[in-house]
C-alpha cells in the first residue's frame, strides 16, 4: 500500500506547452512514484525560454501541485529544469593549473556566448590525465536563472536546484547514472528527445555528457505541416500524426509521405551529430545505440526509420529504469486514445473511426530524472 510520507523534493518540468512533475518515494530499496501530473498551459506563457504570463503559469503549477493525476505531493522543495534554449553543457578539456576553477572559467569563455559575469555556471571532474582534466560544465544566464527563482518561491516552493535538461534526462534513462551501477562504463548512446517545440540531440559516452545539438524540427511544426497537406484543422493533423505515423498501411501512406521530408531532414542532422562525435571523440568507439524519449517519439514506426537511417541499434527509452516500478501501471494511468473518423486519402468524408491507445510516459523523462537527483544525491 502506498503510503503518503515523502520528504523528497518534486522534480518540476517546465516547458512552453505544459508542467510536469514527480515526486519519488523509497520502499527499503526500491524508488517509487508517489505522485506525478500534468498540465497544459495556454499559448504564450513562454518566449525565448522566458516566462511571459507569470499569473497564469503560477495558476497551473499550483493546481497541479493540488491534484496530480496520480497520488499526492507531499514536499515543498523542488528540483526544476532550465530551459534547454538558454543553457549550455559539455565536456571541455583543460590543462593542469594551481587554480583549476579559473582554469575552468577561462575555457568556458571560448564555449559560451555570453560574458561570464552574466552567466552561472557549475563543472565537475569526469577524468583526469597527468596533463589535464576533462571537465564537464555547464551554464546558464543569471537572468533566467534569478527569474525562475523568483517564480518558484513565488510558489511558495524551496528550490533546492534548477538543472540543464540532458542531465536529467540521461539520469532518467540510463542506468549508468545510478549511484549503485554495478556494470562498466563503456557505452555510448545518442539521446533523442522530440518535444512539441524542437528536437535536441545529446551524446552520453562512457559515464558523461559530451555535448548537445539541437535540431530545428518539432511535434508542432510536423503537425502544422499535415494541417497544411490535407486542409484539415490542426486538431485533426495531431491525432493523424499519433494515429498513422510513418505506418504506410494506415491511410494510404499518405501521412507518411507528408513526414518524409521532416524525417529525412531528422536523419540528417542525427548523421551530422554521430560524424562530429567520431571525428572528434575517435577514441571512444561508436555510438551502441540511439534512445529515443519525449512526446514525439511516439510517432510509429519513427525507431525503425532512425535505425535504418544510420544503421545504428534506436529503441523507446525507459524512464522507469531506475525506478522500482512496473512500465504497465504508470503505462495505464498515462495512457491516452486518440480517434479519428476522418478520410485522409483525399475525400475528406466521415468514415468508421480509428483508434489507437498511446503510452505517454515518456513526455515525462525529464520530470523523474529531476526527482531522481534529490533521491540520488541521498543514497551518496
Amino acid at each position: 500500500m502506498l503510503t503518503y510520507n515523502s520528504t523528497y523534493p518534486i522534480g518540476l518540468d517546465i516547458s512552453e506547452l505544459s508542467l510536469k512533475l514527480v515526486q519519488l518515494n523509497k520502499s527499503g530499496e526500491k524508488i517509487r512514484v508517489q505522485a506525478l501530473g500534468k498540465i497544459d498551459l495556454p499559448d504564450g506563457c513562454f518566449q525565448n525560454g522566458e516566462i511571459n504570463n507569470r499569473q497564469a503559469v503560477l495558476g497551473a503549477l499550483k493546481k497541479l501541485i493540488a491534484n496530480p493525476k496520480f497520488g499526492k505531493i507531499t514536499s515543498d522543495e523542488v528540483i526544476a529544469c532550465l530551459p534547454e534554449t538558454r543553457t549550455f553543457v559539455k565536456l571541455i578539456e583543460v590543462e593542469r593549473a594551481d587554480n583549476l576553477e579559473e582554469a575552468v572559467k577561462l575555457e568556458l569563455e571560448k564555449h559560451v556566448p555570453m560574458a561570464m559575469d552574466e552567466i552561472f555556471f557549475d563543472w565537475q571532474v569526469m577524468a583526469e590525465l597527468p596533463d589535464r582534466f576533462f571537465i564537464l560544465a555547464g551554464a546558464a544566464p543569471k537572468a533566467i536563472v534569478n527569474q525562475y527563482t523568483d517564480f518558484l518561491k513565488e510558489a511558495r516552493l524551496s528550490v533546492v536546484a534548477l538543472e540543464i535538461e540532458p542531465i536529467s534526462l540521461c539520469r532518467s534513462l540510463l542506468n549508468e547514472e545510478h549511484p549503485k551501477f554495478k556494470g562498466k562504463y563503456e557505452k555510448n548512446y545518442g539521446i533523442i528527445d522530440i518535444g512539441a517545440k524542437r528536437t535536441n540531440m545529446t551524446i552520453y559516452s562512457k559515464n558523461t555528457i559530451l555535448f548537445t545539438i539541437s535540431i530545428p524540427i518539432s511535434g508542432e511544426e510536423i503537425t502544422k505541416n499535415i494541417a497544411e497537406a490535407l486542409e484539415i484543422e490542426e486538431s485533426q493533423a495531431e491525432k493523424a500524426k499519433i494515429i498513422c505515423g510513418l505506418d504506410e498501411k494506415k491511410a494510404q501512406g499518405v501521412i507518411k509521405n507528408i513526414l518524409s521530408g521532416e524525417i529525412e531532414d531528422l536523419n540528417k542532422k542525427i548523421g551530422e551529430a554521430i560524424d562530429f562525435y567520431e571525428n572528434h571523440f575517435p577514441g571512444r568507439g561508436p555510438l551502441d545505440k540511439i534512445i529515443l524519449c519525449g512526446g514525439g517519439a511516439n510517432i510509429k514506426n519513427l525507431d525503425k526509420i532512425i535505425n535504418k537511417a544510420v544503421s545504428i541499434g534506436t529503441t523507446m527509452g525507459d524512464d522507469l529504469i531506475n525506478l522500482g516500478e512496473a512500465k504497465e501501471k504508470f503505462s495505464k494511468i498515462l495512457e491516452e486514445t486518440h480517434s479519428l473518423n476522418l478520410d485522409l486519402t483525399g475525400k475528406k468524408e466521415k468514415k468508421k473511426p480509428i483508434t489507437i491507445t498511446q503510452d505517454s510516459s515518456l513526455s515525462f523523462a525529464t520530470a523523474i530524472g529531476l526527482a531522481l537527483r534529490g533521491v540520488f544525491i541521498d543514497e551518496l
